[in-house]
């Protein structure tokens, strides 16, 4: 099974939500919440670079996909980073 795609969606509602679809070749799809108060814009951004090096992986590694995420960029860590990551 690989991811195919992944596509973040920044939601307006009572509480600003960011959520997460991440499809495989299997037909297989997950969602994913995460979340930084009046950041989801920057969060979808961050996903969106995620996704170049994600696309191919193997979605059932989790702590590797958690790993590559977080260490992708120059600055570790953070609060948009870390939300997008999560979700």
């Amino acid at each position: 099974m690989q991811i195919t795609a992944i596509k973040p969606y920044p939601l307006k509602a009572a509480r600003d939500i960011f959520v997460v679809k991440v499809e495989t070749d299997e037909g297989i799809y997950g969602l994913g919440e995460g979340g930084c108060s009046s950041r989801e814009l920057a969060e979808a951004e961050a996903v969106k670079h995620f996704s170049r090096f994600l696309i191919g992986m193997d979605p059932t590694r989790i702590e590797h996909i958690w790993q590559k995420c977080y260490r992708s960029n120059y600055h570790e860590g953070g609060r948009v980073l870390t939300g997008a990551i999560s979700a």
